[in-house]
């Protein structure tokens, strides 16, 4: 219990420095706060389904990485925005968001097509990972708005920025991995079913980082950040990761799993996609809107595996 209650109080703490660090920088490179959410926090907050990833495919397990891939983009959206949204709330900067949404909404597509008729091969990842490299310099290129109120930074502030960035990234990840397993730990102490603890404790441990960090952002009031760090790990995770996975070994899933996962990926981005063009903030109700539906996500994943077995 100590274990879990000093994990979180580090982890709040060193997602308010990456958030502060990342501000800091995008400031001095003069990008908007998007592209660094999206080049930097999401990447890097990627990093354990792109090692999930690796590992499922050297064992010739690519299923698992496609699997991991789409729960953790249902997770990015409807759990950790859901939340966002639900204590704080999210102010929306609709252009650059709307643009990722859609890509996300397009690469999506083409993967789940290519899966079902000819399978994700070494071509495939190598076609996903460079629609990720082209993103990337696509947002890199994006300033920032005029209309936002920017500080100066010098050069020797932007690199302690970036050592902190990278010293707070590390105790975010360390932080993480303390708070979830000490949680398993209690809740089977508790006789809590395991089962159980895989809906709840795990996929919220999964997006641990994802969520510390957009609950800070957007407690700052740094929207693009939030929305740059969740959307961008959606997109990293279907084409980065994804792509790597394919490299390595085909990737071939269980459609009666797979399908509703996949189905049920698209129409949180097209729900997302419709909140976001139809209102200037994410609030409570909003919030609400998205946590009910990773709810109905948990019962449909959970129904489709009964099935299946």
């Amino acid at each position: 219990m100590i274990i879990l209650v000093v994990s979180l109080a580090v982890l709040a703490k060193s997602a308010e420095i990456v958030i502060d660090s990342a501000t800091k920088l995008s400031n001095f490179f003069g990008i908007s706060h998007v592209a660094i959410g999206f080049v930097f926090l999401s990447t890097i907050t990627s990093l354990p389904e792109l090692s999930v990833s690796i590992n499922s495919s050297v064992i010739e397990k690519g299923a698992l990485a496609a699997g991991n891939v789409f729960g953790s983009n249902v997770a990015d959206i409807l759990l950790v925005l859901g939340i966002c949204a639900f204590l704080f709330q999210i102010r929306l900067r609709k252009i650059m968001v709307k643009d990722i949404i859609l890509l996300l909404l397009g690469v999506s597509s083409i993967t789940l097509f290519i899966i079902y008729s000819v399978g994700l091969g070494v071509i495939e990842g190598a076609l996903l990972i460079a629609i990720f490299i082209a993103y990337v310099l696509y947002l890199l290129r994006q300033k920032a708005p005029n209309d936002l109120v920017r500080e100066h930074i010098t050069k020797g502030e932007a690199f302690r920025a970036f050592l902190w960035f990278c010293i707070g990234i590390l105790f975010v990840m360390v932080s993480s991995g303390f708070a979830v397993n000490s949680g398993v730990r209690l809740a089977e102490a508790l006789g809590v079913a395991k089962s159980f603890i895989g809906a709840t404790l795990i996929a919220v441990g999964t997006s641990l980082p994802e969520l510390s960090l957009e609950l800070q952002a957007v407690r700052k009031k740094r929207y693009g950040l939030a929305l740059g760090d969740a959307l961008g790990s959606c997109i990293t995770n279907t084409t980065l990761v994804l792509g790597v996975a394919a490299l390595l070994n085909p990737v071939i899933v269980d459609l009666r799993i797979f399908a509703p996962m996949v189905m049920f990926a698209l129409l949180t981005y097209a729900l997302f996609y419709y909140l976001i063009t139809s209102r200037k903030t994410l609030g409570r109700k909003e919030g609400a809107i998205l946590l009910g539906a990773y709810l109905l996500f948990i019962l449909t994943i959970s129904a489709a595996q009964v099935t299946a077995h």
